[in-house]
């Protein structure tokens, strides 16, 4: 697998990460308007940030090491 490809790939799984946490923690939101909180809630919470923090961390970690330049022909 070439460099770019490996970059790309990693991109929109960070991208999937960043927007299924925030699904996470608009339904664990939702969730706890409507039902009295339990630990349902909490590990939503835990986990939908988690996943938001994971995702935002790869994407600046490639943009601050520079590995989504495209070449110029």
């Amino acid at each position: 697998m070439e460099r770019e490809q490996a970059v790309s790939i990693t991109k929109l799984v960070s991208y999937l990460l960043i927007i299924v946490g925030i699904v996470i923690l608009s339904a664990t939101i939702i969730y706890f308007s409507t039902v009295p909180i339990s630990w349902i809630s909490y590990v939503g919470i835990i986990v939908g940030g988690l996943m938001l923090g994971i995702g935002t961390a790869i994407i600046n970690l490639i943009k601050k090491l520079k590995l989504d330049i495209k070449y110029e022909n």
